[in-house]
């Protein structure tokens, strides 16, 4: 598991790998991880990332329909730190293609639409119909709560892959609706803790999330007082790219005049 987890990330080691058979090992061994030492279930678990890319959505299907996305979503649970890193890898893979898998909600017309209208059967973030196995929704997958409580560890590496996973959830159009189940799953106020982390990288991915998510009022206004002393540590002490963006968001926040210099 560990060899095949650090061969060459290409298409054709890839297809060589499958031709092998090894992802049908690979499942087995991570569906059945509670009577698998830890060492394997991690190099099992990294092993995995290749085969969920974004790029290779027939291969993501493939992998989805066996079912191990929800079986990734509970052993964030538990395991090592490097295994949670290496799932929230491959939910970030998936979740990248959810909003082009997304199935168009069908709106059927009848004699009553008038009165009651029909239910949003949509889905929360990408509109359209998901499934866990169609689309990797991970709102379908329950993985949200999950991949927040990541968001505590003290591994740099887990932290940064869960922010990267939940952080799909924002990405262009999806703003404002992703910011919503985020803030319903408790993932904006952790994100306002790391821009205190000692990790720059966990920082400044946290600063140009937070800078797009703080353009609303609702959360600019909910999260203004915890937010406030962090951006201001970091527009004296950070990067002259962070403290551009730190001082974009406090100007958000109507604690930093636009014109700062700071900018």
């Amino acid at each position: 598991m560990e060899i095949i987890s650090n061969l060459p990330r290409n298409p054709k080691m890839t297809q060589w790998i499958l031709e092998a058979g090894a992802l049908g090992v690979i499942i087995s061994i991570l569906s059945d991880h509670f009577h698998k030492p830890g060492i394997i279930i991690e190099s099992a678990s990294g092993a995995l990332c290749r085969f969920t890319i974004s790029s290779d959505q027939e291969l993501q299907k493939k992998v989805a329909e066996t079912g191990i996305i929800t079986v990734l979503v509970n052993m964030l649970d538990s395991g090592t730190a490097s295994t949670k890193k290496y799932i929230a890898v491959s939910l970030r893979q998936f979740s990248e293609s959810s909003n082009g898998l997304s199935r168009p909600v069908e709106r059927k017309l009848n004699l009553f639409a008038c009165c009651i209208g029909s239910p949003d059967t949509g889905c929360a973030v990408h509109t359209g119909i998901c499934t866990t196995e169609s689309s990797f929704c991970l709102l379908e997958a329950n993985a949200i709560k999950p991949l927040v409580k990541v968001l505590d560890e003290p591994d740099f590496g887990a932290c940064e892959a869960s922010l990267d996973a939940l952080l799909t959830l924002v990405n262009g159009e999806q703003l404002l609706k992703g910011s919503k189940v985020l803030e319903g799953g408790g993932a904006i106020a952790k994100m306002v803790k790391l821009l205190s982390s000692p990790s720059v990288r966990l920082q400044e991915k946290t600063l140009v999330a937070l800078e797009r998510i703080f353009r609303s009022p609702e959360y600019k206004q909910k999260y203004k007082a915890s937010a406030q002393m962090p951006l201001v540590e970091i527009t004296q002490r950070g990067s002259s790219g962070m403290k551009s963006v730190a001082a974009k968001i406090l100007a958000h926040l109507n604690v930093l005049h636009e014109q700062s210099s700071f900018f």
